[in-house]
């Protein structure tokens, strides 16, 4: 298992646990901090790309489980 260095990497994790467990609020919580913490890093995000796709897919995953409602 790789080691989480990064804050961002801990809640886009929780994020996909949060919607495993159909815990929709929490998913969306967690979606705001991952925000909150990409506009703390600012223009440091842009120089890892994998973090950047790790993020999208945490919004895209979280689009997916609210359009099933």
């Amino acid at each position: 298992m790789a080691v989480m260095r990064r804050l961002s990497d801990k809640i886009i994790a929780a994020h996909k646990q949060a919607c495993d467990e159909n815990k929709r609020e929490v998913a969306k919580l967690l979606l705001q901090a991952l925000e909150v913490d990409a506009t703390a890093i600012g223009s440091k995000m842009g120089e890892h790309r994998k973090a950047i796709e790790m993020m999208e897919a945490a919004f895209e995953l979280h689009d997916s489980l609210n359009s099933k409602n």
